[in-house]
């Protein structure tokens, strides 16, 4: 599908701006940005975004994972000299709200467009001839939250590094304490002991109470409750938690804005 860039600023970007010091070889790009998550700061004059939605971009063994408040989305990405290539984009298949649709577009359509990249630190500047965004290192911005006392809400659902969508209306979430977990997938309610060793976390126990829930989000937990039992592997990337078991299958998780 041919993705529909509309840009209502037209900028000019100096020289200057695309010439810092992280911009160079395709290998200096790898090396420079693989394994990074970067984030919008919140000054996108440039780039406007619908209001409380941002930009993340992760880098991570010749591939960028992309959001922009809406659908997950991920392209194969390559470095020529200072530009960023980006192709292959694909993604979720949220409904989103008009004003996100078209954000995914035109993040999409920037992306795709061979950006020009300049890594200063922690501040990454991607620009080209109509338009600027500029980022910075999620750990710079946004400290790894912990993993207990935080109400965790489930967002995404994961398949050997594909994320899938939840479904729409399926509020689920839960939290962890001392030995304990609580949460539900929308569904159903569920509770019991939390072991949490270095890395891994396991639920033994899970008790369950089915509550009422939204039309046609009937049974969809069951895969949820499922990976729930088993030891997970625990990944907490600023405001992120994402739970995989060893077959790669696993959830992903957002906590509240500070």
């Amino acid at each position: 599908m041919t993705m529909t860039i509309r840009w209502w600023l037209l900028l000019v970007v100096t020289t200057m701006a695309v010439a810092g010091c992280g911009s160079g070889s395709g290998s200096d790009g790898a090396a420079a940005l693989d394994g990074r998550t970067f984030v919008s700061v919140g000054d996108e004059q440039d780039f406007p975004l619908v209001a409380g939605t941002r930009v993340r971009l992760t880098f991570r063994d010749g591939e960028v994972a992309a959001e922009a408040g809406c659908n997950h989305l991920a392209g194969s990405v390559a470095f020529d000299g200072d530009r960023l290539v980006v192709t292959e984009v694909g993604g979720t298949a949220m409904g989103c709200p008009p004003g996100l649709a078209d954000q995914d577009d035109r993040l999409i359509g920037f992306l795709q467009g061979r950006p020009r990249w300049a890594l200063d630190g922690d501040t990454l500047l991607l620009s080209t001839e109509t338009a600027r965004l500029r980022l910075t290192d999620l750990r710079s911005a946004e400290p790894d939250r912990p993993l207990t006392g935080v109400r965790w809400s489930l967002d995404t659902l994961l398949e050997n590094g594909t994320a899938g969508s939840v479904p729409a209306g399926a509020r689920a979430y839960l939290m962890i304490g001392a030995g304990r977990v609580t949460g539900s997938t929308g569904c159903t309610v569920f509770e019991g002991p939390a072991s949490v060793t270095a890395g891994t976390v396991t639920f033994p126990g899970l008790s369950t109470r089915k509550t009422p829930c939204a039309k046609g989000l009937e049974g969809w937990d069951d895969g949820v409750l499922a990976l729930l039992r088993g030891p997970l592997s625990v990944r907490v990337t600023g405001n992120r938690l994402a739970l995989t078991r060893a077959d790669g299958r696993g959830l992903q998780f957002t906590a509240p804005p500070r």
